[in-house]
């Protein structure tokens, strides 16, 4: 790598229940953060109730366990021993983003469905408690940025934003919207100028 790293190919081994564990701690943080808020579930939108729904369901069933949770942080945390790794670059995204319209009016199925297509990486790195971060790197051809994850094991915070950092060194990325901000007149007579 051009600022001066060693970069060595390595997959992680991700178990065949760690999808459905990560969900059901999903839905089950949701109910409970709900829960203790004193949310009424009728004032909710249909999509918000259902995922609380399934958060109460996944706690009652004994599907959310600490000791799942504390056996992936500490398989993920030999995965850096193991392998001789300070940090680990995978993909922000697997895919483009869907487009933004109209996903309040779509099913919780539709929402959920396009949301884990698109952004599965981040989620094993949540439920194992690692510091990880989402950093750009450059333009795709059709204009949208690319990103990519990096994740360390506990206590690479500072490393990985020193990474971060050389990302940007490297490939500095926009601060905003090719298009922002636009050049005319706003609703109030105020000028912008580029």
């Amino acid at each position: 790598m051009a600022a001066g790293h060693d970069a060595v190919s390595a997959d992680p081994v991700y178990p065949p229940s760690l999808g459905m564990r990560g969900l059901a701690t999903w839905f089950a943080a949701v109910s409970r953060d709900a829960e203790a808020a004193g949310l009424d579930r009728a004032e909710m939108q249909p999509r918000t109730r259902r995922h609380v729904a399934l958060g109460a369901w996944a706690l009652r069933r004994g599907y959310v366990r600490e000791a799942d949770r504390a056996a992936w942080r500490e398989r993920s945390i030999d995965f850096f021993t193991d392998h001789g790794v300070d940090l680990m670059l995978t993909p922000a995204l697997a895919a483009t983003p869907p487009k933004a319209e109209g996903w309040s009016g779509r099913s919780w199925t539709a929402n959920m469905t396009a949301n884990i297509r698109y952004a599965p990486y981040a989620a094993p790195w949540n439920i194992a408690g690692l510091p990880a971060l989402v950093v750009p790197v450059g333009v795709r051809p059709d204009g949208l940025p690319v990103g990519v994850q990096l994740v360390g094991p506990p206590g690479s915070e500072l490393l990985l934003l020193a990474v971060a950092g050389q990302f940007e060194v490297a490939a500095p990325w926009r601060r905003h919207a090719p298009a922002w901000p636009r050049v005319g007149q706003l609703a109030d007579g105020a000028t912008i100028e580029p």
